[in-house]
């Protein structure tokens, strides 16, 4: 078992309730050696059936060959853009085995249901119904942190994908994860507290065949338009949203020279950045228009974007330094682009459409910042899913 992170007796003099409402940046305990995904968020149940009060609960995995104790980390739950933070901290042992789950819960009797491992009580007060953030962390490490998005429906919890393996990084992709199906050999219930997760609904399980999608056009099933070399076109980047912040507000946006569907297209950055678009539905984009892929969906979160084709996990780098972004199919290179130069906070970078296409788009005197005079949202400088401006 590696070493046990350790709340400094400062802290812990401090935090003699147990269990405190922390402040975002309040004192918070000196930890050791916990990285990002040494747990990671599996499974929560927002709006249970009846009083959410003492009912609400979250499922944590361990995906390590030794066991785990959360002692001195954080637990915190906030709105989905961050704001109005509660954390709960872990004071006493509260250990989770190898390849094994805990369950946490607002219980605020002394004694914990049967699907309950530790109760943080009171502290985090209600998880939203129509949407939040939750997650973990050890001093500035976040362990793991997962936002997740309404409606969400009583009883019903709110799953990572069972046919997935559990991780910090594949699980901040929305897709990834759907309401628990309901279980028939457990009365029908629609969780899984402590167990593994059952699987979402695959596209045949959903009716939809492999190579086919759901219009939401026609309300058809349709067999997918895979995009080729030459069909897709990277053309605005923004890096370094200034109206909101970098995790909700980063924005790429993409131009179809021919009618495709982005189902199955992986975007990538010049680092470890992943993410596979789409799942059952169309991800259309027709013929001379752009789409746009965003960190967050909700409009009231991301700086007021128009509606985000499909959504991406990773951050996009803003400093000095060799970026790249790439759209690929099956490894094989749809686009990419590059560049070296800082962001410029709350300006987008455009793609001059005198050079909208694949040989001309990776020079770099094909971008230039989005000019002042056109902005969106809450007044970034950007032309999101609309045409560029000639650079000048």
């Amino acid at each position: 078992m590696r070493a046990v992170p350790i709340c400094c007796l400062a802290v812990t003099l401090v935090l003699v309730c147990g269990a405190c409402d922390l402040a975002p940046g309040a004192v918070e305990p000196a930890c050791e050696g916990w990285r990002p995904g040494d747990v990671v968020l599996t499974e929560l149940l927002p709006d249970p059936e009846g009083t959410d009060t003492g009912q609400e609960w979250m499922e944590l995995y361990n995906p390590g060959r030794s066991a785990v104790d959360l002692r001195g980390l954080l637990l915190y739950a906030a709105r989905p853009d961050g704001s109005q933070e509660k954390a709960y901290l872990f004071e006493a042992s509260v250990s989770v085995e190898a390849r094994g789950y805990v369950v946490l819960g607002d219980v605020r009797s002394e004694s914990l249901p049967a699907h309950v491992n530790h109760s943080y009580s009171d502290i985090l007060g209600s998880l939203g119904n129509s949407g939040g953030l939750v997650g973990l962390r050890c001093g500035d490490v976040v362990v793991d942190e997962v936002r997740y998005t309404g409606p969400i429906r009583s009883g019903v919890a709110r799953i990572y994908d069972g046919k997935l393996v559990p991780d910090a990084l594949d699980n901040d992709e929305v897709s990834r994860w759907c309401d628990a199906p309901a279980s028939a050999s457990d009365g029908g219930m629609r969780a899984s507290p402590g167990v593994a997760n059952p699987a979402c609904a695959g596209t045949e399980d959903a009716g939809v065949p492999a190579d086919s999608c759901l219009s939401s056009r026609t309300g058809t099933v349709r067999s997918l338009s895979r995009p080729r070399p030459g069909d897709l076109v990277i053309t605005e980047v923004m890096a370094d949203p200034k109206a909101v912040a970098d995790a909700q507000g980063e924005w790429v946006e993409v131009y179809a020279l021919r009618d495709v569907d982005l189902n199955g297209v992986t975007l990538t950055n010049e680092g470890s950045g992943r993410t596979l678009l789409g799942d059952s539905r169309c991800l259309e984009l027709r013929a001379g228009t752009h789409g746009v892929l965003a960190r967050s969906a909700e409009a009231t979160i991301n700086g007021g974007l128009p509606p985000v084709l499909g959504s991406f996990a990773f951050g996009l780098s803003n400093g000095e330094g060799s970026h790249a972004l790439r759209l690929s199919l099956d490894e094989m290179l749809l686009d990419e682009v590059a560049w070296t130069s800082a962001a410029t906070p709350g300006v987008s970078r455009q793609l001059d459409p005198a050079r909208r296409d694949v040989t001309r788009n990776d020079a770099p005197e094909s971008f230039c910042p989005t000019p002042k005079d056109f902005r969106f949202g809450k007044g970034d400088q950007g032309t999101p899913g609309a045409e560029n401006r000639p650079c000048t």
